[in-house]
């Protein structure tokens, strides 16, 4: 019996060590993944996203341009809404030194595409009333367990956007009509391989983490030394 415990442990030894050799491995992987993303924060894709047609606020021809891709019905959208965006327009946006756009990502399912389609029809019909309309529905339907419906959409039209005749609204959701539009947010985020919300650029850098600001900060102050130099 002494002999058979022996072997038995003697089995047990390489695993044990391959197991060791396996979590080692993992780690150095992990530390070098670290290291390697602790450059500037961003990734370069090499383009700026082309934000003609596409709600815009601030100097349109502004030196460098902020993209948001994001989700009404994203949580995480409507924290970044809230946290990041009152800091660009202190900051960079109301000084005309940056414009900041907006791309409808679908995520959510048909509430997703309710509230992009009501928000690109009062950006049809209201372009100077969007982005209150805009800043108010990513704080309603962004927020964990909301719903969004039709007729929510329309009392925060009514309250946010009151230049918007409402039964225009209403038909133009429920008939879909600014879908075309809606689509074609869509082929530039897969043109740009985008894969979750919020996803920011700045120019043509994306930011690895949507909610370090200083990265933010980083890169846009780079784009606008680059262009007074």
């Amino acid at each position: 019996m002494a002999q058979a415990k022996k072997r038995n442990t003697s089995k047990k030894a390489p695993i044990k060590m391959l197991v060791i050799i396996t979590l080692a491995l993992v780690i150095v992987m992990g530390a070098l993944l670290f290291v390697a993303n602790m450059g500037g924060g961003t990734t370069a894709v090499g383009q700026v996203p082309p934000v003609e047609d596409v709600p815009t606020t601030g100097n349109e021809d502004a030196p460098v341009s902020i993209v948001e891709f994001g989700d009404y019905k994203c949580p995480a959208c409507a924290n970044w809404d809230s946290e990041i965006v009152p800091q660009l327009y202190e900051d960079y946006v109301d000084s005309g030194d940056a414009s900041l756009s907006f791309f409808n990502y679908i995520g959510f399912g048909e509430e997703s595409l309710l509230a992009s389609l009501s928000a690109r029809s009062i950006y049809e019909e209201a372009p100077d009333q969007f982005w209150n309309y805009h800043h108010a529905l990513m704080q309603h339907a962004g927020q964990q367990g909301s719903q969004v419906t039709t007729d929510l959409l329309l009392d925060l039209s009514e309250e946010h956007a009151p230049a918007v005749d409402q039964d225009e609204l209403e038909e133009a959701i429920l008939n879909q009509e600014a879908m075309t539009r809606i689509e074609e947010d869509h082929s530039v985020i897969e043109e740009f391989d985008v894969q979750s919300t919020p996803t920011i650029m700045v120019n043509d850098q994306v930011i690895d983490d949507p909610f370090d600001y200083d990265a933010i900060q980083s890169a846009i102050d780079e784009e606008l030394a680059a262009t007074s130099s």
